[in-house]
């Protein structure tokens, strides 16, 4: 039978095996199967299942080493553990050479290419004849010839109709299917263009030097105000009374913020310092500039923008910015007081409606906090235009705009901010406006005011008076106007609501009661004072500063851009109030004149300054008083009862929270307020349900507390689904039962227990993952009960439903000893399933040192003890602790078959390697005490020891048969960077049957040498062959005394003859059998590998259920049995037999010699 792998098959076939003489001298570098099947090379398109097939490619992927030992590194160093880690170099089979260091090989002398491949693991190949050789096999990441391409399967889709008709090829589309230098910023377009950088290298300082000059020097005595500075200020004066004027001026939106002196000279050095820098990119050479607009999308207007961002990149925290703070630090300290003062207040008590379904009041909860996010980031922002393009980009994610990430923006390409986008500002005025103060009061941003001037008055490419920028810092300065003047409804609400969050979590039911159950007196005060804060706001018309419906470009939503002079002085707060936060109107104008061109002091082209061909924004109310006093405060029990915290949770979610028990039964007992639907509904902004919380709180009684309630009041399918409501993680309660695990037999069989969250793990296994928990084994135990009873087939648990996304099952992370047998005996598992780094539960169980798991998986005959990781290490090659390696040895000892009466348990359990370069062989042995204990007496010896051993036994007793083919002959240490386990695995199991056969020899089985090579830790060869000289000698003399000599040899010649051709067709039955198991081995292997990659195949199929995918998966995994399956088993006792056999046939020969 071939093997699979193309290479390993094309090379049997071949006539170069017959070239590698002797077999033990050659290594076979044998890329995957997996690769050798789905690849071709990147330059000759040629499959690499075809291209392993050639007598050059397989000759270059064999490795000779002569002598049977590696060669010696460069240097003096004759030393094998100062050389081994040093780069050694070998022939291949055709004349090339490869250098090997640590696990890598790179291609030297004779390839065409460098490759460097990555040495994987190796494996023992057998042939298929019953004389083969063993060839030893070391799987490489890729072949070293050629550059492999993966062939990506095309999933396999429904047919959905005919495909598009293809349109007509254009003349530029080659040019356009090119792929462009993607710029973002000046400073990434000087990296890409070192020509222009070295021409603009010395202008750039010395416009930064004189700008930094400009500004050290003392400002000029402040001279008179200008007619067009008192113009301006009259008309900022008499804002209310000439809007209609100002917008058929110019279209633009109106603002309060004034220009200073200093602030007016800032923007001039920083106008004329971003003109020198234009005018200083548009001298570099032409040659440059050509060559910049064909490898790249840019444009002359967006080269301006990032000249511009980029000067103001360079002054912003040093210069500009700073200075601009000093300016406005008396605003912005009481801005800041002002918004500390009202930190508490809740999204309901500002106008905005919350909307009337728990998705609606989540979608705006998240959107709010995103914001929020966002906004921060306007704290670090290192230019004013940066500064517009996160406040934009917050306005439109808090109107439910698509938004992408800031960085990814068209603005950080150097685009305009008032270029045409997807997104559309499309939200009531009033709305917005309450949005943003939320976002505002929540996001702790410093200077506010400052960051206002700065983005209204130092960007100059841009207009940020109309379009979609204006109506942004528009709405940006009514916020800070309105929280700097007309918040005092606000603070109030905020202290009434931080008094009755302080009551609850401080258990204070007698404030809490004073608050929402107030008496009628207190009550009418109340309402009396609300009203005068009302008033007294709605007496200050000189904060408000926007009043008409109008869109981007300044027009009404009548297409008219006109509205009466003043305001109307007519409440709108139940217009405001009621209006649903998804209330977007279908915006239509009629068509307006085109707009006069606006001209720019800085130009490199002439470009549209158009803002009203983007976007355009829904109705904005009427009047400026409704703007005000929608967004005062609600002062209303209700309202105060259903506000929230900063995180989302509310009055309920704070008693739970604060573990006060008589807080959450007073609120419960309240159902005016908190009816079922409410506490049902009730969550935190991470998805927290009431009853989780107070899960997660770990107090006693809250959660019996909640349940009670609920359970009280719903049935029981709404109880269900209320305890299968998941977090932000997606856990629901039960994957939080650790902290109260004497929940789990009240709610358990209505638990979700399949349920998994984010990470894959289900409710079980998030409990198997508590091991320090104090009633860890009980916990457990009633969970995979309840588990089990809600499970509806009636058949054992099945533990394949409860794997975590890193592929670890219940028996990787339970850390009981009883339950693992638990789930072994009463459970539906896979004892060897291995995670995604290939470990299995004994591996777990070894690596983190549990003696008990260890012990317990042991006692399961289906567990593999030969599994491998990754890097090739089994399980007791990952324990980290002497102790532990010694323990499961000792395990792996007693779980060997038993062996003959009266005969002690004696076993080479295994190998590993030691730095002189050596392989060492652990012999132990377990002797019955007299009490039931057993005596474990351990040696290390290696493969000289044996053979040392075999000539001493063959020297006293030159007659008896001995397994002489059992001791191996093939160095390990090949790679001596890589040494090979399957060698030394191997190796071990052949002096294992040599040794056992020699416990089962009727003459060796009682020999002292046999017993002292296995009993005594330190032997001495020397002593030991002395010795044994000794007694062969006095045996000699002893048979040449009392035996007489033989005159007649015929008789014995024909009996050892007989008895030969009678031993000889078992041998070659043994060998064929052998023969046949191996290859039995080798073609389930295969079997494995194709499974396996028919299952990635399989995962393409998106029709096909996922449930029939995970089968082939499923079937791919039991087929793959590695070292430790049953057949390799087998092979390894049939090879032990044939030793046996074949140490009896030449114990034959010598008689024949005789």
């Amino acid at each position: 039978m071939l093997p699979l792998n193309p290479f390993l098959r094309a090379f049997f076939r071949s006539a170069l095996p017959s070239q590698c003489s002797p077999v033990q001298h050659h290594i076979l570098l044998c890329p995957t199967t997996d690769l050798l099947l789905t690849a071709r090379d990147r330059e000759t398109h040629v499959l690499f299942s075809d291209l392993s097939s050639s007598e050059d490619f397989l000759a270059s992927h064999v490795l000779r080493v002569p002598g049977g030992v590696a060669p010696s590194g460069p240097g003096k160093d004759t030393s094998f553990r100062d050389s081994r880690s040093k780069a050694k170099q070998y022939a291949t089979l055709n004349g090339r050479s490869v250098i090997v260091k640590d696990a890598f090989v790179y291609s030297n002398k004779g390839f065409k290419s460098l490759n460097q491949v990555q040495l994987l693991h190796d494996v023992i190949y057998y042939p298929n004849h019953p004389d083969a050789q063993p060839w030893l096999v070391y799987y490489i990441s890729k072949p070293l010839i050629g550059a492999p391409e993966l062939m990506r399967i095309v999933p396999a889709m429904l047919d959905a109709g005919p495909p598009p008709v293809p349109l007509p090829n254009s003349p530029n589309e080659g040019a356009s299917k090119r792929k462009k230098k993607e710029i973002r910023d000046f400073g990434e377009l000087l990296n890409h263009f070192p020509m222009i950088a070295r021409q603009l290298q010395p202008g750039l300082e010395r416009l930064f030097k004189e700008l930094g000059r400009e500004f050290e020097k003392p400002l000029p005595p402040p001279p008179a105000k200008s007619p067009r500075t008192r113009s301006r200020r009259a008309s900022m004066d008499s804002l209310s009374s000439s809007v209609q004027e100002s917008l058929n001026s110019a279209g633009r939106y109106l603002t309060a913020l004034e220009v200073g002196e200093e602030e007016d000279l800032m923007r001039r050095a920083l106008e004329t310092a971003v003109t020198a820098a234009i005018d200083l990119f548009q001298m570099v050479d032409k040659q440059q500039l050509s060559l910049l607009g064909a490898t790249t999308d840019l444009t002359g207007p967006v080269v301006e923008r990032m000249i511009e961002r980029y000067v103001a990149e360079q002054v912003n925290d040093h210069i500009i910015f700073p200075r601009l703070c000093a300016i406005r630090r008396n605003d912005d300290a009481e801005l800041e007081a002002r918004v500390r003062q009202m930190a508490e207040v809740d999204v309901s008590q500002v106008g905005i409606p919350v909307g009337r379904t728990l998705a609606e009041r989540k979608e705006l909860s998240q959107r709010l906090s995103k914001g929020v996010e966002l906004l921060k980031k306007i704290g670090t922002a290192s230019s004013p235009q940066e500064m517009m393009e996160i406040l934009l980009a917050t306005e439109k994610l808090i109107t439910k705009a698509e938004l992408t990430t800031v960085r990814d923006a068209p603005m950080a390409n150097g685009a305009g901010l008032s270029e045409k986008r997807n997104a559309m500002l499309t939200m009531n005025a009033d709305t917005l406006v309450s949005l943003l103060l939320i976002v505002v009061i929540r996001a702790p941003v410093r200077h506010l005011h400052a960051r206002l001037a700065y983005m209204r008055h130092f960007i100059f490419m841009d207009d940020v008076e109309s379009g979609e920028m204006g109506y942004a810092l528009s709405t940006f300065e009514v916020v800070l106007s309105y929280l700097l003047h007309d918040s005092a409804g606000l603070r109030t609400s905020s202290r009434r609501n931080r008094l009755l969050w302080q009551a609850t979590k401080a258990g204070d039911v007698a404030e809490m009661r004073s608050m929402l159950e107030p008496e009628e007196r207190n009550g009418l005060l109340d309402v009396h004072e609300t009203n005068g804060l009302l008033d007294a706001h709605q007496s200050r018309p000189e904060y408000d500063r926007v009043s008409a419906n109008y869109s981007m470009d300044g027009a009404t939503l009548n297409g008219e851009s006109s509205r009466p002079n003043g305001y109307i002085p007519a409440l709108a707060y139940e217009s405001a109030h009621n209006g649903s936060l998804a209330h977007v109107f279908p915006f239509e104008r009629a068509p307006s004149p085109p707009r006069p061109k606006i001209k720019k002091r800085v130009s490199v082209q002439t470009r549209s300054t158009s803002s009203s061909s983007g976007w355009s924004v829904a109705s904005i109310s009427d009047t400026v008083v409704s703007r005000s006093s929608a967004r005062d405060a609600d002062h209303s029990t209700e309202k105060l009862a259903r506000t929230r915290g900063l995180a989302g949770e509310s009055v309920l979610m704070m008693a739970v929270e604060a573990a006060q028990a008589g807080s959450l039964a007073y609120l419960l007992s309240l159902e005016v307020y908190y009816p079922l639907h409410v506490v049902l509904e009730d969550e935190n902004d991470e998805g927290t349900t009431l009853l989780s919380a107070a899960v997660q709180s770990g107090h006693t009684g809250l959660p019996d507390l909640l349940f009670d309630f609920i359970v009280a009041r719903a049935d029981e399918g709404a109880v269900k689904e209320y305890l299968a409501r998941v977090d932000c993680s997606g856990r629901c309660v039960a994957h939080y039962l650790f902290h109260y695990p004497r929940l789990i037999a009240r709610i358990g069989r209505l638990l979700p227990w399949r349920l998994k969250d984010k990470n894959g793990q289900t409710p079980l296994f998030a409990l198997c993952r508590s091991y320090d928990h104090a009633d860890y084994r009980s916990m457990v135990d009633a969970a995979l009960s309840s588990a089990a009873a809600i499970q509806a087939d009636g058949q054992m648990l099945h533990l394949d439903e409860h794997v975590d996304g890193k592929g670890n099952t219940l028996l990787h992370v339970v850390a009981d000893a009883r339950l693992a047998g638990k789930l072994l005996r009463q459970c539906d598992s896979d004892v060897n399933a291995q995670n995604d780094k290939h470990f299995t539960p004994l591996m777990v169980a070894s690596k983190y040192g549990r003696i008990d798991m260890v012990r317990a998986l042991f006692a399961d005959p289906r567990v593999d003890l030969h599994a491998k990781d990754l890097r090739g290490l089994t399980a007791t090659e990952l324990a980290k602790d002497d102790d532990v390696r010694n323990r499961i040895d000792d395990l792996v000892l007693l779980s060997a078959p038993a062996p003959p009466p009266g005969v002690p348990a004696t076993m080479v359990v295994r190998s590993y390697f030691v730095e002189d370069g050596q392989v060492r062989f652990i012999v132990k042995t377990a002797t019955p005490g007299t009490n039931g204990s057993i005596t474990v007496t351990t040696s290390r010896r290696t493969l000289s020891d044996f053979e040392h051993l075999a000539s001493c036994l063959a020297l006293e007793h030159p007659a008896s048969w001995l397994p002489r083919d059992a001791l191996p002959s093939q160095s390990a240490f090949l790679l001596p960077s890589r040494p090979s386990r399957s060698l030394a695995r191997d190796a071990s199991l052949r002096l294992n049957a040599f040794l056992t056969s020699l416990l089962r020899h009727p003459t060796f089985a009682t020999h002292e040498l046999v017993w002292e090579f296995v009993l005594v830790p330190d032997i001495h060869p020397a002593a030991l062959s002395h010795r044994s000289a000794l007694k062969a000698a006095a045996l000699a003399e002893r048979v040449r005394d009392e035996t007489p000599p033989l005159e007649d040899a015929r008789p014995v010649e024909v009996f050892i003859r007989h008895a030969r051709d009678s031993v000889a067709p078992v041998l070659a039955a043994t060998r064929g059998v052998l023969c046949a198991a191996r290859q039995v081995a080798a073609a389930q292997a295969d079997l494995a590998d194709a499974l396996g990659m028919a299952g990635h195949v399989a995962d393409t199929l998106v029709f096909v259920p996922v449930e029939y995918r995970r089968a082939v998966g499923a079937v791919a995994r039991v087929q793959a049995s590695g070292e430790g399956g049953p057949w390799v088993q087998f092979a390894y006792a049939v090879q032990g037999m044939q030793f046996g056999v074949s140490g009896v046939l030449g114990s034959g020969r010598r008689g024949l010699r005789l």
